[in-house]
């Protein structure tokens, strides 16, 4: 893997639900090397440094990326849905129903590829 650094220009921010932002940066043009090189850490956890030319202090932030597991993408993404539909049910038997209901699915789409 190899690492990159360019000047680049940061052309939108966007706030997330989790506190985290969201930035687009755009960079010069750039050679078919330089690019498979930018384009290879897409969905990495790198290590950033944005300095503009002149700056009086560096702030640096020591959090990582706590990126999410599918898995726990799916089981957030199930509590919200049932915060919305039927906060009354415990939520412990509402996601073992819907992950039931998930498996039976997956199953049933296993067997009618098993049968054709």
């Amino acid at each position: 893997m190899r690492a990159i650094e360019l000047n680049a220009i940061i052309t939108g921010i966007s706030a997330k639900v989790d506190g985290s932002l969201s930035l687009r940066v755009g960079t010069p043009e750039l050679g078919i090397d330089e690019k498979i090189v930018v384009m290879s850490l897409q969905n990495l956890n790198v290590k950033m440094t944005v300095e503009p030319e002149k700056y009086d202090e560096k702030v640096t932030v020591e959090k990582s990326l706590d990126l999410k597991s599918e898995s726990e993408r799916l089981r957030n993404t199930i509590f919200v849905y049932y915060k919305q539909v039927n906060p009354q049910e415990d939520f412990t038997a509402f996601y073992k129903r819907n992950m039931e209901h998930l498996i039976d699915l997956y199953k049933s789409k296993v067997h009618n590829l098993q049968g054709n």
